[in-house]
């Protein structure tokens, strides 16, 4: 039983202590360190044992495939400003100044200004940024460049169709040369686009870690974490409690499991005096010492845990606040702090929480002090990061497709042609011949496994032995479709890290082999339009655009594959359904009017002919031609099928580097 509940509860098995986990941060709200307390920078690595944890995550709609991309790194050049150095901090002037002037506060600037090649260049090739808000952190410049510039493309904010723009507005900042870390106290404002005026709307506070290289000079990793939407503690704790004496009953608790290991921990020495004040607050906490604890801070303290609704003021306030959460907290649950910034008049800190040394999920947070002259915590704040269900990734798709609604009405076209495709083709009764997705008819289902069989038409051509007997007609039709989506590869290059999409474009060109227009036609109500002046290179396309979207081969062997598809739609199995077209085309509608998945076809052809030109407009801008009024031009968007395959072929390249 020992070890079920050990693995259980250290790894989110059960649901009770990972919906319970965060609250158990909110409390302690600052990491509570003991013997794993290192002095500088923290030895703790995010990215090994606490990824582990976070791998039981849920996944949500943000979370959609990240771009197969190689940034064009090289071409970046990093700000030209001085390293922080230990020297630059003797004064308040120049204090003031690595406030203003450090990475963090930079990239923070750009990004409000939208301007994302800026903020860029305050990052490492490797750095992470885990914004709490989120399911999964963003590793590497590729992966945060994207999700910045999808940030960045959205102009609303919290309501549909009113165009606002978020700032992240700086209320204090820890600038710690020694650990090369920076930490920010922060508030959200929303502003009417064009006014510079603040809305009425609440300001949700953050804190935020900033991780520095050893000069001071780039990002190698972020933690944001906001202050959460719910005051939840109370009920959290009442929670918590339930489950540690659940804990104890099953023998799991190490004061009753595990004495010796609870035996050496108390007899751990932890030099105080070597901790900054936010870790030494955390000792103390592992230790259940609530006295010492409160010691940390000043005697008119001011601590405000943002999972209940009211701070804590002077130390009695807090002492009992913390004494109440200690008691709900089974005794293996102790903080472990992540990375410290400590300056003369303020502390930052990044924290979670394990279980006898495993890192819990959702237990993530971040904490912002001020110090008095003695290096007391006067005033804090702790935030911790959502629990279980993180809407951000949600937000940001809506928003991003309100934002595209908004400015571009005819993306309607295809979202309203997508709802009607969906409902008519797979759920409809009446509207399209045959039964619908949902009665699951057998017929269908072997009709769909031949054609996949005859694929290309590969089988019959080979007269393979396992190649069924299909309706030409169907067959024609149903690899010219194929070769058709096929061929929409060629357009590629329309996602890559400087224009990402929320649904990257290969996925999509995977998906259109299976199901066509669903997938094409959320494709285009929500791809990101060309709008930046720079001109694409070559080099910064993912490496399967470069291979497959730039090839001329791909045009030219779908073209091959789509007229041989015409051709045995007319000629083909003569022997079987006869070589007169009026007794190959009277049976073929005799089939269709009890087939869904022919009849399907029908309709996707009709919406590849009417949507093929969406591309062509933006794929000429990324080759330098603004006119898009010529022959070529015209044929990519008019005629189906050929104008697409002959576009693709002719087309100029996309420039490189040398050009």
């Amino acid at each position: 039983m020992y070890t079920t509940m050990k693995f259980q509860t250290a790894h989110g098995g059960i649901l009770l202590l990972v919906l319970v986990s965060p609250v158990a941060a909110f409390h302690s709200n600052l990491r509570q360190l003991s013997p794993r307390i290192s002095v500088g920078r923290p030895s703790f690595s995010r990215s090994s044992s606490f990824n582990t944890a976070r791998s039981t995550k849920l996944s949500m709609i943000n979370n959609f495939w990240d771009s197969f991309t190689n940034l064009l790194s090289n071409e970046l050049k990093f700000p030209t400003q001085p390293p922080l150095t230990s020297s630059s901090l003797t004064s308040n002037s120049n204090d003031n100044e690595n406030k203003n002037n450090n990475p963090a506060v930079q990239c923070i600037r750009a990004l409000n200004r939208n301007d994302v090649d800026t903020a860029l260049m305050f990052l490492s090739d490797d750095c992470e940024w885990d914004d709490c808000s989120f399911y999964q952190a963003c590793k590497g410049k590729i992966a945060v460049e994207r999700r910045m510039r999808l940030l960045a493309e959205t102009t609303t904010s919290s309501s549909l169709f009113v165009s606002q723009q978020s700032l992240l507005v700086v209320d204090d900042v820890t600038v710690d040369v020694q650990r090369n870390t920076v930490g920010i106290l922060f508030h959200r404002e929303t502003v009417a686009n064009g006014t510079g005026t603040p809305s009425n709307n609440s300001s949700p506070r953050g804190c935020a870690m900033f991780e520095l290289n050893e000069s001071n000079t780039q990002i190698t990793r972020v933690c944001i974490v906001n202050e959460p939407a719910t005051k939840g503690g109370e009920a959290g704790l009442q929670i918590l409690s339930g489950a540690s004496r659940i804990m104890k009953a099953t023998g799991y608790n190490p004061e009753v499991g595990n004495d010796a290991q609870q035996q050496k921990k108390k007899k751990t020495k932890i030099n105080n005096n070597a901790l900054t004040p936010p870790e030494r607050y955390f000792a103390a906490w592992n230790r259940r010492d609530m006295a010492a604890a409160v010691n940390v801070f000043a005697d008119d303290l001011k601590y405000e845990d943002t999972a209940f609704p009211h701070p804590f003021v002077g130390k009695a306030a807090l002492e009992a606040h913390l004494r109440k959460c200690s008691a709900a907290f089974p005794s293996e649950f102790e903080f472990v702090t992540d990375a410290v910034a400590v300056s003369k008049t303020s502390a930052t800190c990044e924290w979670h929480v394990e279980n006898d040394g495993e890192p819990l999920p959702y237990t993530q947070g971040c904490s912002y002090y001020k110090l008095d002259g003695n290096q007391n915590i006067v005033q804090g704040i702790d935030f911790i990061e959502p629990a279980v269900i993180k809407p951000a990734g949600l937000y940001l798709f809506v928003d991003s497709l309100a934002t595209k609604l908004q400015n571009e009405p005819v993306r309607w076209t295809a979202v309203v042609s997508w709802l009607a495709y969906v409902f008519i083709v797979f759920f409809s009764d009446g509207i399209l011949p045959g039964a619908n997705a949902l009665q699951l008819e057998s017929r269908t289902w072997e009709e769909v496994l031949n054609l996949s069989l005859n694929f290309f038409l590969v089988s019959p051509l080979l007269n393979l032995p396992f190649s069924p007997s299909v309706h030409p007609m169907l067959e024609g039709v149903f690899n010219l479709l194929l070769s058709w989506a096929a061929m929409f590869a060629g357009f590629l290059s329309d996602d890559r890290p400087r224009k990402p999409n929320l649904l990257p474009m290969f996925p999509i060109v995977i998906g259109m082999q299976l199901l066509t227009s669903a997938f094409l036609l959320p494709y285009l109500a929500v791809r990101s339009s060309e709008t930046s002046d720079k001109l694409v290179t070559f080099d910064e396309l993912p490496v399967v655009a470069q291979v497959a979207g730039e090839s001329r081969v791909l045009p030219a062997l779908m073209s091959v594959v789509g007229s041989g598809s015409i051709a045995w739609f007319f000629l083909g199995r003569a022997s079987e359904y006869g070589s007169d077209f009026t007794e190959r085309y009277a049976s073929f509608i005799d089939l269709l009017s009890i087939d869904r998945v022919g009849s399907s076809f029908l309709v996707d052809l009709a919406i590849f002919a009417l949507f093929q030109g969406w591309f062509v407009d933006d794929d000429l801008k990324r080759r330098g031609v603004e006119d898009s009024s010529g022959a070529l031009a015209l044929a990519g968007k008019y005629v189906p099928f050929f104008g697409m395959a002959a576009y693709l072929l002719l087309r100029p390249n996309i420039a490189t580097k040398s050009d």
